[in-house]
């Protein structure tokens, strides 16, 4: 046994730096999920709405330097989605090359910093028994594809300012003094998020319906709430008034009430697939909130009214969102669609902060605490099986085909721009609607200099002095000169090889004519045969000197199949070195292409997006270990810093 002095001052040490912790491994882990996703099935090529709203609306006007402002608040669809190009054009602008990957790995900081607040709210807030099991349910629906639409579209940013400047404005301009710093960042919440969606307004209309709850329960006097109401009226107002009505899309809004309350039944159900009953008891939590805080006579304490009413704007947020959808894309009475997901994500929170709310000791009567737990215990059980079921309708039939379609666009529009055979764009499988309307985007000198390197043509070389055997880009099929014949060629890439049939043939060796990398980022080299083996040289040497530069080496040896190696693009002229000592250590390699630094380490940290999210979860499953035994080694008679209020 620990002794009591010591022990309590290690329990209140783990008490102040565990909360932290625990956050941090809840950010890592939706991060890290997130990016699996996308490593496993997205695509760096930008697609579909991002060549309007991002090409030709936002980079082609920035570099031809064409009415830059004008086209920032161009409306795309209905949407003034300001925020998110400035996001990516800020992107762009810093990687050198417009990366869809480099902006889906950015996107994921949101959700993952929303998730973060409401466990930093929920902790000063709530009961504390109910903050393990919470914090689980927050990286479960944040981190897993429930809405892979966001997950894997670099466009779709506008999604997270929407929910996440709502949540500021929610939580902050009704509860704080006006003028302060808090009520300050409230407001600009409030006012940008007018840029994120046209449904940005909703955060300042909730703000206004709280303040009315506030006055009409006599919380609040009228003046005190005039600066908040004036702000969030003028928000609202501006919101409405710069609305813009797209006239292709009038086909999608309902055409009756029948379609317009099926879309917002099933986005209530959702994630329980079946019966619309199901809507009832998962916003069950929230109605009983509501009633309690707003309608019970019963008395609460201030903080807990307060974040009563703050679950209550979340969800009245969320019908409004709801409402929208139903009215704007009603037509045919659809379930929700992915992208839309987030926003009824944000709906599962408050009902589950709702319930947490709901437990705090002394805020129902006995009997209703009973009714309570059982109305937790179905809620769970329903939201369990739904989730379940969502997740393996997403992973085993939504998934896969977007998986083979990103894989295909990205071959047909990197054949297109090696050949510019535009043959190549005859297929279903390209980043725009229609081969036509993508060729006048992929046409425009801004963004087809732009373009990632999965989809870029290399940089060209040629040879100052070889004996290595040069590859036909046009021969598509084995053998192909210098290569083995279980080796098959690049396609449409210049290559050299050093295998000769003779297996004591003399060494072999490759020099190029200086080279320079414009972007000075990385080079991406695609290597065959023996390839960084004891014996073989490939690397980069100065052009003036011959000193060597950098060694390009493959993490593992290619042999009859072909592996990138990354090596970074030396600041000067450079050659390109080959050796070869003999045809049974064989080599051959490609012409390089250029990775942008953002770029590189995009695709590293999707690469590692499963070790990232394993490793947060066995912290923090070690930091609930040890907050147990701490607990364990306390004697009973003293008191649990790990409960107390902050």
């Amino acid at each position: 046994m620990i002794a009591p002095l010591a022990s309590s001052v290690l329990k209140k040490t783990f008490a102040t730096f565990s909360p932290a912790a625990f956050a941090c491994c809840l950010f890592a882990f939706i991060l890290g999920v997130r990016w699996t996703v996308f490593h496993r099935y997205g695509m760096t090529m930008p697609e579909w709405d991002q060549w309007d709203a991002e090409g030709l609306q936002l980079l082609a006007p920035w570099f031809n330097d064409d009415h830059f402002l004008r086209a920032l608040f161009t409306p795309h669809n209905e949407h003034r989605v300001v925020l998110t190009k400035l996001l990516n054009l800020g992107l762009t602008l810093a990687n050198g090359h417009w990366d869809q990957r480099l902006e889906a790995v950015c996107n994921a900081l949101f959700p993952a910093t929303i998730a973060v607040s409401f466990f930093i709210l929920a902790r000063r807030h709530l009961d504390r028994r109910w903050l393990a099991p919470f914090t689980a349910f927050l990286g479960f629906i944040f981190g897993f594809p429930f809405a892979w639409q966001n997950i894997l579209g670099g466009f779709h940013s506008q999604q997270f300012f929407l929910v996440g400047l709502a949540l500021i404005a929610i939580a902050l301009l009704p509860f704080n003094a006006p003028f302060s710093r808090r009520w300050w960042l409230g407001a600009a919440a409030a006012a940008l998020g007018l840029f994120s969606m046209a449904s940005g307004l909703f955060g300042a209309v909730v703000v206004i319906g709280l303040l009315g709850v506030q006055w009409l329960r006599r919380e609040r006097t009228f003046n005190s709430a005039v600066p908040t109401l004036a702000l969030g009226t003028a928000a609202a107002l501006a919101g409405w008034f710069s609305r813009y009505e797209f006239p292709p899309h009038e086909v999608l809004k309902a055409k009756n009430f029948s379609d317009f309350a099926s879309t917002i039944i099933q986005s209530l159900q959702w994630p329980a697939p079946s019966s619309p009953w199901f809507a009832l008891m998962l916003w069950l939590p929230w109605t009983w909130l509501v009633v309690r805080a707003v309608f019970s006579p019963r008395p609460l304490t201030a903080p807990s009214r307060a974040f009563g009413y703050f679950v209550l704007g979340l969800g009245v947020w969320v019908w409004l969102q709801l409402v929208a959808t139903g009215y704007a894309r009603g037509a045919g009475g659809p379930a929700p669609a992915s992208r839309y997901i987030d926003t009824l994500v944000f709906g599962l929170v408050a009902n589950a902060l709702a319930l947490v709310w709901l437990a705090t000791p002394d805020l129902l009567s006995r009997p209703a605490r009973r009714s309570l737990a059982l109305a937790a215990l179905a809620w769970v059980g329903i939201f369990v099986w739904g989730a379940r079921s969502e997740l393996t309708r997403i992973f085993v039939i939504e998934l896969p085909p977007v998986k083979v379609y990103h894989d295909y666009c990205e071959i047909n529009v990197r054949n297109y721009l090696y050949t510019g055979d535009t043959k190549h764009l005859d297929h279903d499988e390209i980043p725009y609607p229609g081969a036509g309307s993508f060729l006048v985007r992929i046409g425009t000198p801004a963004l087809r200099a732009a373009m990632p390197a999965t989809v870029r043509p290399p940089l060209p070389i040629t040879a100052r002095r070889s004996t290595f055997a040069p590859s036909d880009p046009k021969n598509l099929h084995p053998p192909a000169p210098g290569l083995s014949p279980s080796t098959h060629p690049l396609i449409y890439r210049q290559t050299w090889g050093s295998f000769a049939a003779d297996a004591a043939s003399n060494p072999r060796e490759f020099t190029s004519a200086p080279i320079r990398a414009p972007l000075g980022a990385w080079l991406k080299f695609e290597t065959a045969g023996a390839a960084g083996t004891p014996g073989t040289t490939l690397e980069l040497r100065d052009a003036a000197t011959g000193i060597p530069l950098a060694s390009i080496v493959p993490d593992q040896t290619p042999g009859d199949t072909w592996r990138a190696a990354y090596v970074r693009a030396p600041d000067r002229a450079f050659v390109i070195y080959a050796r070869s000592p003999d045809s049974a250590r064989w080599l051959a390699f490609s012409e390089p292409i250029e990775l942008a630094s953002g770029s590189y380490w995009a695709w590293q940290l999707t690469k590692n997006g499963q070790l990232v999210a394993t490793l947060a979860l066995a912290l923090a499953l070690l930091t609930a270990v040890v907050a147990l035994v701490l607990r364990r080694l306390l004697p009973i008679s003293q008191p649990s810093s790990l409960n107390a209020q902050p």
